[in-house]
């Protein structure tokens, strides 16, 4: 013990003092000593690495530590995008309390009974007391029927469906107990199974369920234990044992029938009979029998009823699916209320967004409710469209919709401009264009051809839009009292006068459709409706459609923008159409022509790479693509800071997009790898356009970018993802200068969300807007301006004053026009002749020119040809004029080619092109104007329209072929264009002036091209219908800063309000940078302005044609008759003629002397009359006027003729003048017509003037001289 106690200290101290703990050592294995003496491997030296070769390991290149620390920072965002998902998955709440939660979407829309059933099922389950409403609702409750004496008695069988409990406390006591009523499910489920159901009622599931029932109860825990299964049945149970005893009931009334018993009196009788100490003191009812009519005679007594707005009259067989699909849209839900305004009321307007159907079906109900058709509502159902495409579109599926004959021979038609082969006899429902329509009421004032116009897409407030607007507010009211009038006579007249009196015209009934709620110009305007007609709104079949803001607005490259924002979505989200809205032709080619080589319909969109060149290409061109969109021409549109990069940089949209390029998904599968680019804008052919409407190739996505034609006119099926730049061109008129130029503008709020509601026709959509959201609130306007506030009217004066209405500031325009914009019209009607110069009435020429369907001016122009003989050739030039130039231009024609080869081959790389990065765009313009030279074949060196005149020529001998154009590198819609308007014009003019032409005009394909003195001819009366748009050169010296062209090209308005210079366009055939080349005077069709002020469409005049053309427009005035040369007598016209010196426009521009009548001059002494009447006596005293008198005068004269024109206080000049003028003889023809009446007139006269001693003889010669002069 002794040792074992003195071994036990130094073991206790080696454990303390080791090098390694126990714990080491057990974790190890051994014991210390083992650990602490294994020998280490030998290692062995490793060999040394200089420092240089160390640093250049270590060393990256700038690049590699780049995408090192991009490598690095993507897995940072990585590990913090997984903690936030996983923190957000632990603190996400159960289903079971989300499904407690009221969701925000259904904030103000009221709960079904179906959705609080399921929110107090949610409620109970998570253990939580239901309010007694929603208890009551979930279990409703079943009362018993009571005992009954005769179970076949029906007058039980009703009190057996009535309450068997003693009072409502009691009833609501048993249903509580949350704990007990839950861990009793079971057991009341089971004996739900075992429910017996009676023809009586429901009886109870035991014997011994009746006694407590019955029993009152005091506390809940006696209810719940005594509760039997009848009080705990579900409404499905009660339902179905309702169902049952109401079959019972009703099979033991039949069996009564049937043995002759009255069922009603017989439970009358027994429940007196059996239940009488029981109900005595109980009220009494007997139900009343309700006498049913019979099939037969509720047919008789309908046909005394008037039959409903919504009575189907004209029955239609459409297609199964078309039925089905009309039927989704929202405008049919609103069928009868439509209908029922409109047999009301004159006038309705009904509001519906686009895509609610309200183009395509209103005029379907119209026709179904017999309008259209003879015997019901006599007339066509008439419907105006602010554009050909929407009117051509629309009518073809209304027509296919009903399932009838289109065009010519069938029920649905159109007629636009240049077509009016599509409608006839047997045409119901019209579609047409607003200026169509416009065109008809002039002649039809009432419209009688129509029972029903409708005026569709309103808001857009074009100007025939409201001018039809402010007609029709008036015809519609005046034709319904005409209507009620012609009625009650029709009906006071016998059988046999009815027989030979014709129908009495009926109402016609205007509705106006418009897509936005901006209808208080119609409602609230009580000049237009003094009473506002009823609105009805229809909502849009519209889904969701998120609309994104961009955080950076692009103000000058949105095209490259629109093309990234594309890209991304086709390659990142899922299935659906893309519509891009950009603003012009130009703009719209080239990014369809991009798009076709980055995600062409040959590669995978998702794998191929934007080329790098072709983004920056887009870029650099997209400023001059603007200044050259469709008319060649824009304004520079100055571009504000404040839309610009706030400084922070931070990624925009644009920027995620450029990333989305290069880092695309290659592990998703995309269903969808190729796509279908499709352009749509108005210039687009027919056949192109309708291919927006055609399905896609399999696994393309369609992708179509296009002009505001598609914001309301057209709905292009399929559609999810709109893509916005926020734009459009519009041509802005300055009234007061006459110029117009083309500038790209921020569209309206209504437009902006037009365009994003083209995403949610179909599904939920998404539409990205290339604009911020500060932008769209400060600088969008709400709507867009009406057109009649942004452009010329004189057409509409013209129009307006040829229907009588004089005073146009008191017609009841939805929107007034302008002051300044009327004033202009009037003073071009003015100067064409078409109004009085000081009353401003219509003239006569203005009424001729109002019948034209084409401008005032063109108007004009072919009726000075009818006078002149070449009558064929105007009707070319008009038709010519009318519409752009047909003339492709050598950078258009690149673009084509390259656009064409793009679709041939979109993957193939030689088709690229490299353009220059930046285009000035004077040299461009001038690069274009030496290709214009290839259309020396066309060319004329005096006119542009001579030009086009040949060009016309040439296409209607070729037969319009499209080779023809191509060849020729002319516009073939265009050339199209201009041969339809031709041949239009041609069956007008014959209908207008045919019968003064002898044999009728035909459209000539062989027209031979004008001889020299024919264009002459036609140079004189472009000059005469531009009259008051002739430019004159400006002296040399006058301009002395700018260019060389610039100081030495420019010309000069004559209109006193265009104070800029003025030069010839680049693309003109007229122009040369050669100043000795220019014409003196031209006139123009137009003046737009980009980088200066251009006339387009130019022709030049001689000044000798000006004072003819405007001899009798403010324009023109003369001066004193000039002392020489002297007037003279012009024996052939029989009247003095006098030579002046004219002046021109509002700078008194002086033209070559010419030979007037001299009544049309007046002297500062004399006035005009007397000026004739003085040269006239002067005449006649020479023998120049009746040559028989010379010798009698010669030599025999008191003083020479001359003073008569030099004297002005002579008694003898003063009475021979005033014989003249008295009688108004200043021709021969008319002194021959005095001396018929009186033989001795100006006898005493011209004998004061004569010398004494000659006078005898005279007197005695005159009878023989007058009779001769009689004779002849």
């Amino acid at each position: 013990m002794a040792d074992t106690k003195d071994a036990a200290p130094p073991a206790a101290n080696a454990e303390e003092t080791g090098m390694l703990s126990k714990e080491l050592i057990e974790e190890l294995g051994g014991d210390e000593a083992e650990l602490l003496t294994v020998r280490k491997k030998k290692v062995k030296g490793k060999p040394k690495v200089s420092a240089e070769v160390v640093a250049a390991a270590t060393k990256l290149s700038k690049s590699k530590r780049k995408k090192l620390a991009q490598l690095e920072d993507r897995k940072r965002k990585e590990a913090r995008r997984d903690e936030v998902l996983q923190s957000l998955e632990s603190q996400k709440l159960p289903d079971a309390h989300l499904n407690l939660m009221y969701s925000t979407a259904r904030l103000g829309h009221k709960e079904t009974l179906r959705e609080r059933l399921k929110r107090s099922i949610n409620q109970e389950k998570a253990g939580m007391t239901l309010t007694d409403s929603a208890r009551q609702e979930l279990y409703p409750e079943l009362r018993a029927p009571k005992p009954q004496v005769d179970d076949d008695d029906d007058a039980n069988d009703d009190v057996n469906m009535e309450s068997a409990t003693e009072d409502d406390d009691t009833s609501t006591t048993a249903a509580v107990s949350s704990s007990k009523s839950t861990a009793s499910d079971g057991k009341t489920k089971k004996k739900k199974k075992k429910m017996i159901l009676t023809a009586a009622g429901v009886a109870a599931p035991s014997a011994t369920a009746a006694a407590p029932e019955a029993a009152p109860t005091s506390t809940t825990d006696d209810i719940v234990a005594a509760t039997p299964a009848t009080e705990e049945m579900s409404s499905e149970s009660a339902m179905m044992a309702k169902l049952q005893a109401l079959r019972a009931k009703n099979e033991a009334k039949r069996k009564l029938k049937e043995q002759g018993i009255n069922p009603v009196a017989n439970a009358a009788a027994a429940a007196a009979a059996g239940n009488q100490g029981l109900y005595d003191k109980q009220p009494k009812y007997a139900p009343a029998a309700v006498p049913l009519p019979t099939t037969h005679e509720m047919v008789v007594g309908a046909k005394d009823v008037a039959p409903l707005a919504l009575q189907q009259k004209v029955h239609v067989r459409r297609v199964e699916s078309i039925q089905l699909a009309r039927m989704q849209l929202p405008v049919c839900s609103s069928e009868q209320e439509i209908m029922e305004a409109i047999e009301t009321h004159s006038v309705v307007i009904l509001c519906g967004e686009t895509g609610s159907g309200k183009t395509t079906q209103v005029p379907q109900f119209l026709y179904e409710a017999g309008y259209g058709t003879e015997g019901m509502h006599p007339g066509m159902i008439g419907v105006t469209q602010p554009r050909r495409v929407a009117a051509v579109s629309t009518a073809e599926r209304v027509a296919t919709e009903l399932n009838v004959a289109f065009g010519r021979h069938g029920t649905v038609g159109y007629q636009i401009r240049y077509d009016n082969e599509h409608v006839g006899d047997k045409t119901r429902v019209k579609f047409m264009t607003d200026g169509i329509l416009l065109k008809e009421i002039q002649t039809d004032f009432l419209l009688k051809k129509y029972s029903v116009v409708l005026l569709d897409e309103a808001h857009e407030r074009n100007v025939n839009t409201d001018i039809l607007i402010g007609l029709l507010s008036r015809v519609a009211p005046f034709r319904a009292q005409m209507a009620k009038e012609e009625n009650e006579h029709y009906d006071s007249l016998t059988d046999a006068e009815k027989a030979t009196t014709p129908l009495p015209i009926q109402p016609l009934k205007l509705v106006i459709m418009s897509a936005t709620l901006r209808v208080e110009d119609f409602t609230e305007n009580k000049t237009l409706f003094p009473s506002p007609p009823p609105v009805i709104k229809v909502e849009a079949r519209q889904y969701p459609v998120t609309v994104h803001f961009n955080k950076h607005t692009e103000m000058n490259d949105y095209v490259r923008a629109a093309y990234q924002k594309v890209v991304k979505i086709h390659r990142k989200l899922p299935e659906g159409a893309i519509l891009v809205f950009l603003t012009g032709q130009r703009e719209i080619l080239q990014l369809v022509r991009q798009l076709k080589r980055s995600l062409g319909s040959k590669q995978k969109a998702k794998t191929k790479k934007a080329p790098t060149n072709t983004r920056n290409r887009v870029q650099n061109e997209a400023w001059y693509i603007r200044e050259h969109d469709d008319d060649d021409e824009q304004a520079d549109v100055e571009e504000a800071d404040m839309y610009g990069d706030d400084g922070e940089n931070d990624n925009s949209d644009s920027d995620e997009v450029e990333d989305g390029f290069e880092e695309a998904d290659e592990t998703d599968e995309n269903p969808f790898p190729y796509v279908h680019v499709l352009p749509l804008y108005s210039m687009l052919a027919n056949d192109d356009q309708m291919k927006v409407f055609q399905a896609p190739p399999d696994k393309h996505r369609l992708i179509v970018v296009a002009t505001n034609v598609a914001e309301t006119s057209l709905t292009i099926p399929g559609v999810r993802y709109v893509v916005d730049a926020g734009r459009t061109k519009e041509r802005v008129f300055d009234l007061k200068s006459g110029i117009s130029q083309f500038e790209i503008q921020w569209i309206s709020k209504a437009s902006a969300d037009q365009r994003a509601g083209r995403a949610g026709r179909t599904g939920p959509g998404h539409c990205y807007r290339l604009y911020s959201s500060a932008v769209f609130d400060n600088e969008f306007k709400k709507f867009s301006p009406p057109q009649i506030l942004c452009q010329p009217i004189e057409d509409v004066v013209l129009q307006m004053k040829a229907m009588g209405i004089e005073n146009i500031l008191q017609f009841p325009f939805p929107t007034p026009p302008e002051e300044l914009a009327l004033q202009t019209a009037v003073t071009t009607l003015l100067h064409l002749g078409a109004l009085h110069h000081k009353s401003n009435m219509i003239t006569g020429l203005g009424k001729s020119l109002a019948g034209f369907p084409v401008a005032p001016r063109f108007a004009k122009m072919l009726l000075l040809a009818k006078q002149l003989g070449c009558l064929e050739y105007a009707i070319a030039v008009v038709s010519s004029l009318s519409g752009q130039s047909p003339f492709i231009l050598e950078r258009e024609r690149k673009e084509a080619e390259t656009h064409a080869k793009d679709d041939e081959a979109a993957d193939d790389e030689t088709n690229k092109t490299n353009e220059p990065a930046q285009i000035d765009d004077w040299t461009a313009e001038m690069k274009e104007a030496e290709a214009m030279q290839r259309h020396v074949q066309w060319m004329d060196d005096d006119s542009d329209v001579l030009s086009m005149l040949r060009a016309a020529g040439a296409y209607a001998y070729s037969g319009g072929s499209s080779a023809f154009c191509t060849e020729n590198h002319l516009h073939e819609k265009i050339m199209e264009q201009m041969l339809k308007l031709r041949g239009q014009l041609t069956v007008i003019v014959n209908k207008l002036v045919g019968d003064s032409l002898g044999e009728p005009l035909t459209l000539r394909p062989n027209m031979p091209p004008p001889s020299e003195d024919e264009q002459d001819l036609l140079r004189q009366i472009i000059a005469a219908g531009f009259l008051d748009q002739v430019a004159r050169r400006v002296p040399a010296g006058t301009i002395t800063t700018g260019t060389k062209i610039e100081r030495n090209c420019a010309y000069m308005s004559c209109n006193g309000t265009m104070i800029e210079p003025l030069y010839i366009h680049p693309h003109s055939h007229l122009f040369t940078p050669d100043p000795s080349r220019l014409p003196q005077y031209v006139v123009y069709n137009n003046v737009v302005r980009t980088a200066r002020a251009y006339m387009k469409t130019v022709t030049a005049v001689e000044p000798e044609w000006l004072f003819s053309i405007a001899s009798n427009s403010p324009l023109c005035e003369t001066s004193e008759p000039l002392q020489a040369p002297p007037p003279k007598f012009n024996v052939a016209a029989d009247r003095v003629e006098c030579f002046v010196k004219p002046v021109y426009g509002a700078h008194k521009w002086e033209l070559p002397a010419v030979l007037v009548r001299a009544a049309t001059v007046s002297t500062v002494e004399f006035p005009a009359g007397s000026v004739k009447m003085r040269w006239f006596g002067r005449f006649l005293l020479d023998g120049i006027v009746v040559p028989s008198f010379k010798p009698y005068f010669v030599g025999k004269l008191r003083e020479p003729s001359l003073s008569l024109i030099k004297k002005k206080f002579d008694a003898k000049i003063q009475v021979l003048v005033s014989t003249l003028e008295r009688t108004n003889v200043a021709s021969r023809k008319a002194l021959v017509a005095q001396w018929k009446r009186n033989p001795q007139f100006l006898q005493a006269e011209i004998l004061n003037w004569v010398q004494d001693n000659h006078k005898p003889e005279l007197k005695r010669q005159w009878p023989v001289l007058v009779a001769q002069e009689l004779g002849q």
